[in-house]
């Protein structure tokens, strides 16, 4: 492998280290609040790029909204979405403009949501008249998580 190869390869594998690293993860023990639940948070900001800070499986929405946010670790970051007994997903368009999250019962139905809520929020495409007129922008999941059981 020429040395550039080498190179690119250990910026990608460093990169990939710094995104998990910055992501978090949940607690290691589920610990359950008063109610019983699991709550969970992601964050995000944009402000001088894509920012992501998520937790779970913690026993109250003010716990896991301050893990988030110090995960996120970025001037700007804002909780995206919350969930309990579930899972949370952020939606981002094709542009990479506009970020909508979303909650379900599981994995599939956050994603739905999310992608669902921010394709209904985007604006409407330039008017145009005729078949010249462009779709609305696509859009794609770019982070979920659940809690424990979901």
């Amino acid at each position: 492998m020429a040395f550039s190869g080498k190179l690119a390869l250990t910026m990608f594998v460093s990169a990939a280290a710094v995104l998990v690293t910055s992501l978090g993860a949940g607690t290691a023990n589920a610990e359950r609040g008063p109610d019983g639940s699991l709550y969970g948070t992601l964050a995000l900001s944009t402000d001088g790029g894509t920012f992501y800070g998520a937790a779970w499986n913690y026993p109250s929405w003010g716990a896991s909204d301050a893990a988030a946010l110090n995960k996120c670790a970025h001037r700007g970051c804002k909780v995206m979405v919350q969930f309990a007994n579930g899972c949370g997903a952020i939606a981002e368009s094709a542009d990479h403009t506009y970020y909508y999250g979303g909650s379900g019962r599981n994995r599939a139905e956050a994603e739905r949501d999310a992608m669902d809520r921010l394709t209904n929020w985007l604006p409407p495409p330039p008017a145009m008249f005729g078949s010249s007129a462009p779709p609305k922008q696509s859009v794609h999941v770019r982070y979920s998580e659940c809690t424990a059981g979901a």
